[in-house]
Order: structure tokens, then C-alpha cells, then sequence
């Protein structure tokens, strides 16, 4: 008996069972991976979402963290300050308003001669400043206060191993009044070195050449 011939399949028919054999191996993909990917995907679309609500949260946080900053600026004195700064101290200490606003009520309290208490603040906004910058600044700022009740030997600690960047000049006159001001055996050597090095600094972005100029020729 004669084998019958396959009837030839057409090439649609062919697209055809190429398509099932697709919908088979996609079914047997999903049942494998197909809640993994699931939950990729709508961890990848909360991801999203995520970050732009972050983003949102964080612009009010700014805002909020503004508004605060401004009210301490405008404030007439260090006690009408002080709710503010508070309230950015415990609520918005990541943001550098905080820190900001302890050097503006650090200000505010040096003008009322209460220096221990600014120099609190300074210390605090050291402490927290991710902002080298800021720390900086806020550095300098306590070294001066503390010249100013004659804690010289704090100021050759805070100054000591700092990388003085750009700050180089005036960080080295601190170390002069430090030293010139303490006056034990060898400071006046000392302090003359640091005048002088705070003279050879590149940059002087406090203008203060001239005044440490005449220090160095008055010791």
C-alpha cells in the first residue's frame, strides 16, 4: 500500500504554528519568570514614583528650610531668633540653612557680647556641615571668638591638621594672634612664620594683607 504524500503546508499555515510555538514558549516563560518580572516592573514604575515624591519632598523641605533661614535673618536679635533656628535644628538639620542660620544667630549673639553661647552655635554648625566651605568659614568665625576671651590654646587646636584650601591666608594670621597673643618661649617666633605665611598665601579673599602686614612689623 502506497504511503500517502503529507499535504504541503502552506506558509501561512507555517506562520501560523510559528506563532503558536511562540505563545507556547512565552507561556512557559511567564509561568517561570513571569512574576519575577511582574515585580520588577511595578518596583521599577514605584522607583519612579518614588523619586519624583522625593524630589517634591524635598523642594518643600527647601522651602520650608527657606522661610525659616529668612526669619532668623530679619530677626532684631538673638532671642526673637532663636525659634527659628531651633525649629531648622531639629527639623531640617540635613539642609545647610540649619547651619547657616546657627552662624547668622552665632552674629546676632557676639553684637550682644554673649559669647559662650556663639560660640555654641559655631561649634554646632561645624559639627554639622557636610559643606567644607561652610565649615570652614564657620571655623575661622570660632577661632576669632575664641581669641576674643583668650582661649588661644583651642585655637591652635581647631586650626591644627585642618586643610586650609583656600582659606590658607587667613587661617595662618589666627595662628599669629594665637600664638602672638599667648606669648609663651618661641610663640613670637611662631607667630611671626604664620604672619608671614598668611602673607605668602596665594589668595587673600578677606583683604586682609594690609592688617597683617602691620601686625608682622609691630612684634
Amino acid at each position: 500500500m502506497a504511503l500517502k504524500k503529507k499535504k504541503p503546508i502552506s506558509r501561512v499555515e507555517e506562520l501560523k504554528l510559528a506563532d503558536d510555538d511562540d505563545l507556547a514558549r512565552a507561556k512557559v516563560l511567564w509561568h517561570e519568570w513571569g512574576k519575577p518580572i511582574l515585580v520588577a516592573v511595578i518596583l521599577g514604575f514605584a522607583g519612579i514614583g518614588g523619586f519624583n515624591y522625593w524630589q517634591h519632598y524635598q523642594t518643600q523641605n527647601s522651602e520650608a528650610a527657606s522661610l525659616l533661614y529668612e526669619q532668623v535673618l530679619n530677626s532684631e536679635g538673638a532671642n526673637s531668633a532663636r525659634e527659628g533656628l531651633e525649629t531648622l535644628k531639629n527639623e531640617y538639620s540635613s539642609l545647610a540653612y540649619s547651619r547657616l542660620a546657627a552662624m547668622l544667630m552665632a552674629k546676632l549673639l557676639i553684637e550682644e557680647d554673649r559669647l559662650d553661647e556663639a560660640a555654641t552655635e559655631l561649634r554646632w554648625a561645624i559639627e554639622q556641615s557636610s559643606d567644607e566651605k561652610i565649615a570652614h568659614i564657620a571655623r575661622l568665625r570660632l577661632s576669632a571668638v575664641m581669641l576674643s576671651v583668650g582661649e588661644y590654646d583651642e585655637v591652635l587646636d581647631l586650626i591644627a591638621g585642618t586643610d586650609k584650601a583656600v582659606f590658607q591666608s587667613r587661617y595662618q594670621e589666627l595662628l599669629g594672634d594665637a600664638y602672638a597673643l599667648r606669648n609663651r618661649n618661641g610663640d613670637m617666633e611662631l607667630a611671626r612664620e604664620a604672619y608671614q605665611a598668611s602673607l605668602d598665601a596665594e589668595n587673600d579673599y578677606f583683604n586682609r594683607r594690609e592688617f597683617v602686614r602691620a601686625k608682622l612689623d609691630n612684634l
